[in-house]
């Protein structure tokens, strides 16, 4: 009996340890996501490519979006960008669409796309 609950103890502190490790980086990216849209420069990107990664938070699929961000101040520059991408502008946001990103002030080639700000652009 006694190396029955070792094993059970050994089985669920393992579960535990692998499912913090798996977790535990998406908890701080989306930590850190929040506090760059709390805190982030105002800016504008241009989408130039986008990619599927296969993954997918919260039924979202995640998207590698190649962004000319365009800062308030400065020359425009290129960064490589992976976030979720909602249901709702998934059709609309294409190569050439304009999104509301914030930029780390400290590391420029952070920035966050600003879903609550976005708006479609009517032609």
């Amino acid at each position: 009996m006694t190396t029955g609950i070792l094993l059970a103890v050994a089985i669920i502190g393992a579960t535990t340890l692998i499912t913090a490790a798996v977790g535990l980086p998406f908890l701080i990216m989306a930590r850190n996501g929040q506090r760059l849209l709390a805190t982030g420069i105002p800016a504008q990107a241009v989408v130039e490519s986008m990619a599927d990664t296969h993954m997918t938070v919260n039924d979202q699929p995640v998207v590698s979006f190649g962004l000319v961000v365009q800062p308030v101040e400065g020359p425009a520059y290129r960064v490589v960008h992976r976030q979720t991408l909602p249901r709702v502008p998934m059709g609309l946001v294409v190569p050439g669409a304009v999104l509301p990103v914030k930029v780390d002030a400290a590391r420029p080639d952070r920035v966050r796309i600003d879903w609550a700000s976005w708006r479609p652009i009517a032609h």
